[in-house]
C-alpha cells in the first residue's frame, strides 16, 4: 500500500510542478484573452490560417501547410507568443510582435518578424 502511494505521491507532484512551470511561463489571463483575440481577428481579416501562412512567407509549388499551433516561444526575455506553422517543407514561427535581436556585446542587432527552422 504504502509502495502504490509514493507512486501517486511523485505523479501528483509530477502534474504540480507541470502546472506551476505552464502558469510561471504564460502572462497575465487578461493578456492571454488579448492575444488570443487579435490572433483570431487577423487570421479572420486574412481569410484563414492557411492564407496568414502563404501571405507571411515564400512557400514553394508543392508545399503543403500540415499543422498551425498558438504558442509561446521561450526565450531568456520571457515567453513570446505567436504561431507556429509547420509544413511539409519547413518549420517557421511568426510572432504577435516583432523580436528585437541583441549581440553577444549588447549592442542591437536586428528586429525579425519570424524565425525560421528548416
Amino acid at each position: 500500500m504504502s509502495d502504490c502511494m509514493r507512486k501517486f505521491s511523485r505523479k501528483a507532484a509530477i502534474l504540480a510542478q507541470g502546472i506551476r512551470d505552464r502558469v510561471n511561463l504564460g502572462p497575465k489571463i487578461t493578456e492571454t484573452v488579448k492575444g488570443k483575440l487579435s490572433l483570431g481577428i487577423r487570421i479572420l481579416q486574412a481569410g484563414g490560417i492557411q492564407r496568414v501562412f502563404r501571405r507571411s512567407f515564400s512557400f514553394r509549388k508543392r508545399e503543403k501547410l500540415l499543422k498551425a499551433f498558438q504558442c509561446y516561444l521561450s526565450t531568456t526575455a520571457g515567453p513570446i507568443a505567436g504561431l507556429l506553422f509547420v509544413s511539409n517543407k519547413k518549420v517557421v514561427f511568426i510572432s504577435d510582435r516583432p523580436l528585437i535581436v541583441f549581440s553577444s556585446d549588447g549592442k542591437f542587432s536586428c528586429i525579425l518578424d519570424y524565425l525560421r527552422f528548416i
